[in-house]
């Protein structure tokens, strides 16, 4: 059994009807009594209303989890929830997560129980969190008192401290964000966890505005945010249809079907960067329209990957008669569209 939830059986048990004593404690989980002794001063660290006779230890009464009328299929969400690979690396909250779902067991453990049908997996892209730094981060949200971040920003690498205003900590492409209003800048900006070294509270508090996190990130690709807004229009192979128009790639996109099958992909976005690399991973197959900033930012990509990646065997197989098929651009002498692979 993991400590988590022996320490909450271990409320259970001392809400019986009389005091257990120390030995007894140990006895009953095979535990050691100086480990029963930590288990105690756990439960009192958690703020569960514990007192001591000389009989033994005991539950004040009415302090008990209850039992909680849950389906199967609703536990098993709560813990899906739980167990989301989002939050397993923040080790300022793993220890609160073991002891939620621990509670969560012992309060549902007479609940029916079925297999788990849904699991999450998939890449946790965020790097280290410094310790503290989440629960800093949720009492400065909380108690709306500033903060100081020893911010490393993404361009040149550049760290210094930076004032912020916290308003909301959120998940967003598999990493860990801190949306806030900065000091130096005076408006709403960004801030990835991992690149945050340390941080401190500062004096005084703010004013929290009427803060929409939704609504801030409505016309991002993912989370870069510009001051213009931008009518992108995009235009996709035929052979795509079912990508763009069996997914959603964006809340606000528009999809039209134009002449040969081509798909014409529109939505509005205040910056260019994210959405242009999105366009790039396609090869030829999708080609930027709109707006002019966009195509000229799309081929700046595009030729650094090329000339990168120099093909120094091109002229030789040319001359062999060897001919490579790009993705999205069919071969010389074939009509039909290149197959594309099965995509989820």
């Amino acid at each position: 059994m993991d400590r988590p939830t022996r320490v909450f059986e271990l409320v259970q048990l001392l809400a019986g009807q009389r005091p257990k004593t120390v030995r007894e404690i140990a006895d009953r989980f095979e535990i050691s009594e100086r480990t029963a002794y930590r288990d105690l001063a756990e439960l009192t660290r958690s703020n569960i209303p514990i007192t001591r006779s000389e009989h033994g230890y005991h539950l004040l009464e009415g302090a008990i989890i209850r039992p909680l009328a849950l389906t199967a299929a609703e536990r098993a969400f709560l813990k899906l929830v739980i167990e989301n690979p989002a939050v397993q690396p923040t080790t300022d909250i793993g220890r609160t997560l073991e002891l939620v779902k621990a509670k969560l067991d012992v309060a549902t453990k007479h609940s029916e129980d079925t297999p788990r049908a849904l699991t999450l997996a998939g890449p946790e892209r965020s790097g280290a969190v410094a310790k503290g730094i989440i629960s800093l981060l949720q009492a400065a949200i909380r108690e709306r008192t500033p903060v100081s971040l020893h911010y490393r920003s993404l361009a040149g690498g550049h760290q210094a401290w930076r004032g912020i205003d916290p308003y909301k900590a959120l998940h967003r492409e598999n990493a860990w964000y801190l949306v806030g209003r900065c000091h130096l800048h005076d408006e709403p900006r960004t801030f990835r966890l991992d690149r945050i070294s340390e941080a401190k509270p500062l004096d005084g508090t703010f004013d929290a505005p009427d803060f929409d996190v939704t609504e801030f990130l409505q016309h991002t690709w993912s989370v870069y945010r510009g001051r213009q807004l931008h009518d992108i229009i995009v235009h996709f192979d035929a052979a795509l249809a079912p990508l763009l128009e069996q997914a959603a790639h964006h809340p606000d996109e528009r999809i039209e079907k134009l002449e040969n099958g081509v798909r014409e992909y529109r939505v509005s976005l205040s910056h260019l960067d994210e959405v242009a690399r999105w366009i790039v991973g396609f090869g030829g197959a999708a080609r930027a329209v709109e707006p002019p900033a966009l195509v000229a930012l799309v081929g700046e990509i595009a030729r650094g990957a090329h000339d990168a990646h120099p093909d120094d065997d091109r002229e030789s197989r040319a001359s062999a008669g060897e001919q490579r098929d790009l993705p999205g651009i069919p071969s010389p002498g074939h009509a039909e569209s290149p197959r594309l692979p099965d995509l989820a």
